[in-house]
């Protein structure tokens, strides 16, 4: 297995999403989520804004266009390539969350009795949203400056004291100090507010597993009773639609307070099996 993989090759990733929609098709799962970076940029980086911009819009089309072959709801975490060449509102007219209000970049809903969280970091650090539109507040940002914004901080806060479900969380990059456990690791992966969002989902005492993606090598770490997991890079390390195609299955089990979540792995996805138990 390659280590700390770079490469990308987005037009094997296309082939990859279409057997997976297929995959979950046949495991009749209840949903689906892409975590982020679903789209690529022009290999000629000469072209003009708009030309790049149209090649990127036609990225997320066609991989939208193999992901909508799965039969039933599916949704979107916002990555921080996804906005290279577009702005997050052109970005999410081309995708669609299920049930979500149209332009959402984090919200949240329930399904199989467990509260799933979707976040959004890609937001510089004086506040403004990634955008690849020249000349935009959001212009110019850098894949190592990663912030969950007050408003959204705020939101999250609401949404945890009203939810009475146990919590997934989804996001893109990861919340976790995974340096503490990966050599390789390197901090600026994680949020940069990441320590303020894991105080708040420890004091809800609901979460069981956060989940992300942007490292491309994934990883598992516990911190104070909640597993975060790395989901690894699909469009990386080949082409092959099988051997080199990983995603997740998650199932979540539950007695009493005592819970389950089984994470199967495709490719070279890793699997884990977390035991949880809330308060």
């Amino acid at each position: 297995m390659t280590v700390n993989a770079n490469a990308r090759y987005f037009t094997g990733a296309l082939v990859k999403i279409e057997a997976f929609a297929h995959a979950m098709n046949k495991a009749n799962v209840a949903f689906v989520a892409e975590l982020g970076d679903y789209t690529d940029n022009p290999v000629n980086s000469k072209l003009g804004y708009e030309q790049r911009k149209a090649a990127a819009v036609g990225f997320v089309d066609a991989a939208e266009t193999r992901l909508a072959q799965f039969k039933g709801p599916r949704y979107h975490v916002f990555g921080n390539h996804d906005t290279d060449q577009m702005s997050k509102a052109d970005y999410q007219t081309h995708i669609t969350n299920t049930g979500i209000a149209a332009g959402a970049t984090y919200y949240s809903f329930n399904q199989g009795g467990v509260h799933f969280v979707v976040l959004d970091a890609g937001f510089k650090a004086d506040g403004n949203a990634y955008s690849g539109v020249p000349a935009t507040p959001g212009a110019g940002y850098r894949w190592d400056d990663a912030n969950i914004p007050a408003s959204e901080v705020s939101w999250l806060k609401s949404d945890l004291e009203a939810n009475k479900l146990p919590v997934i969380v989804l996001g893109h990059q990861f919340l976790n100090p995974a340096e503490q456990v990966d050599a390789l690791f390197e901090p600026v992966h994680t949020v940069r507010n990441a320590a303020d969002i894991r105080t708040l989902l420890e004091k809800s005492g609901k979460v069981l597993a956060v989940f992300a993606g942007h490292y491309h090598d994934g990883g598992y770490q516990q911190v104070n009773g909640i597993s975060y997991i790395g989901l690894q890079s699909s469009a990386a390390y080949g082409n092959d639609v099988s051997y080199h195609n990983q995603f997740a299955t998650v199932d979540v089990r539950a007695d009493d307070k005592h819970y389950l979540v089984t994470v199967a792995g495709n490719g070279f996805q890793k699997s884990y099996v977390v035991n949880t138990v809330l308060p």
